[in-house]
């Protein structure tokens, strides 16, 4: 009688193992389906994505910032090298080398203001894009 009970006890314990392993391969599955499916690998990699074309972006409109700046800067140095090699006044070159100078120094801080500028949106983005991907993830 005993061994009677106890194959049924066993018996419903090797079912419940079966059952439960049974279930874990489905879960398995369900997991692997979705995850080589390419709409939910696109979905996971969004953020990613979008704060790899921010950087982009920002390196892009960094680099043409400079570009433009280092082009002003040459043209400038040449003009006033131009206007410097017609005063003939010791006076009038100190006055035309000031007011370069202060057209320079002008400009410099108008390329820093514009450079923070780029950085502070991109900033802005990336923590915007950042916030959206944990709060996707803390809803699941």
């Amino acid at each position: 009688m005993v061994s009677l009970f106890q194959s049924c006890a066993s018996h419903k314990t090797i079912e419940r193992g079966i059952t439960m392993y049974a279930k874990m391969i489905e879960d398995m599955q369900a997991n692997m389906k979705q995850a080589f499916d390419v709409k939910s690998y696109e979905v996971a990699m969004k953020p990613m994505t979008d704060l790899f074309e921010v950087n982009k972006a920002t390196v892009e409109a960094l680099a043409e910032q400079q570009t433009a700046l280092v082009k002003e800067l040459v043209e400038g140095a040449m003009e006033q090298a131009k206007a410097l090699s017609t005063e003939k006044d010791m006076a009038a070159v100190v006055e035309s080398q000031k007011s370069y100078l202060q057209g320079l120094q002008a400009r410099l801080i108008d390329a820093a203001k514009a450079s923070q500028e780029t950085l502070v949106k991109s900033r802005d983005e990336a923590t915007n894009i950042v916030k959206g991907a944990i709060e996707t993830v803390t809803k699941h």
